[in-house]
């Protein structure tokens, strides 16, 4: 299937990538790191199982040893805190995790997911394999609102999108971070002018989109894209992007950003998951908060 060509800002220049090419060139090569001892699923839940355990017992100086270098704690407040801060405050963060149901778990080879429900809240957590061992790289909770639509409302009115559309504040330093991110650009032009079929290749089958007002499914997306390329409605454009980070792992990646409502309101932070399968790079996972003002 031929992907458009969408155009990236690095740094000071512009670079026309075709996203078909470059999941072809992909394809052609080795872009997974050398398969490493524990990769497998069941040691990345034992450390998830063990680093509960130590917070649930207050053993903080056990617990930090999980977290990776550069971990993030996302609260439900949009307020995230590095590991020094977080490392300082694990007792705040243990509540964000206890009483979890709805445990659902993601595995994308150095990559592991985990997600689940608390009474009026979602929770994602992002597991690395890394040289030492697997590694809890981000945390992110997302309070959930009542009574509004889980899908960006139109008002007869199409809009421009330039950001992320056409350009986005990100210099990837990468071939896989310059893929991953033209790809997450398609996608957009894909919802703003709605292509279900050009979008659907780049997303997983097993994918969620969690937000505050809602849980969507690959599925629920596609229907709605497809809805809204019957009846010509004009679809609100992506949200500007005002900071990324692509943390490339080989076979999978992390996309970390903060973005800008089109329609208004509070920014939001929002943490993606990138799995390399079917010889092109593919949305995993995705949650958001909404960034509190006060």
């Amino acid at each position: 299937m031929k992907v458009s060509s969408p155009l990236i800002v690095v740094a000071v220049f512009f670079a026309l990538v075709d996203v078909s090419a470059c999941s072809r060139a992909q394809s052609n090569k080795t872009v997974a790191p050398v398969v490493s001892a524990g990769m497998d699923e069941e040691a990345a839940l034992r450390a998830d199982h063990e680093w509960m355990a130590a917070l649930e017992r207050s053993d903080w100086d056990a617990a930090e040893v999980f977290l990776a270098s550069d971990f993030e704690w996302t609260d439900d407040r949009g307020r995230t805190h590095d590991k020094f801060a977080s490392s300082k405050n694990l007792a705040a963060l243990l509540v964000d995790l206890r009483g979890e149901t709805e445990v659902q778990t993601y595995h994308y080879g150095h990559v592991e997911v985990i997600t689940s429900a608390r009474p009026g809240s979602r929770m994602m957590r992002v597991w690395t394999l890394l040289s030492e061992g697997w590694r809890v790289f981000a945390v992110i909770s997302t309070d959930l609102a009542t009574g509004t639509t889980p899908f960006a409302a139109t008002d007869g009115r199409a809009g421009d999108c330039e950001n992320p559309c056409r350009i986005m504040p990100f210099a990837p330093t990468t071939e896989n971070q310059k893929t991953i991110a033209a790809i997450f650009q398609q996608l957009k032009v894909d919802e703003w002018r709605p292509n279900p079929d050009n979008w659907a290749p780049y997303v997983l089958d097993d994918v969620y989109y969690v937000t505050a007002t809602a849980r969507l499914s690959k599925a629920d997306r596609v229907e709605r894209l497809a809805m809204l390329k019957e009846t010509g409605a004009p679809s609100v454009p992506g949200d500007p992007v005002m900071s990324m980070r692509i943390i490339d792992l080989g076979d999978s990646a992390m996309m970390m950003a903060r973005h800008t409502p089109y329609r208004g309101g509070n920014p939001y932070y929002s943490v993606r998951v990138w799995a390399f399968r079917d010889g092109r790079w593919q949305l995993a996972n995705t949650q958001q908060t909404v960034i509190s003002r006060d």
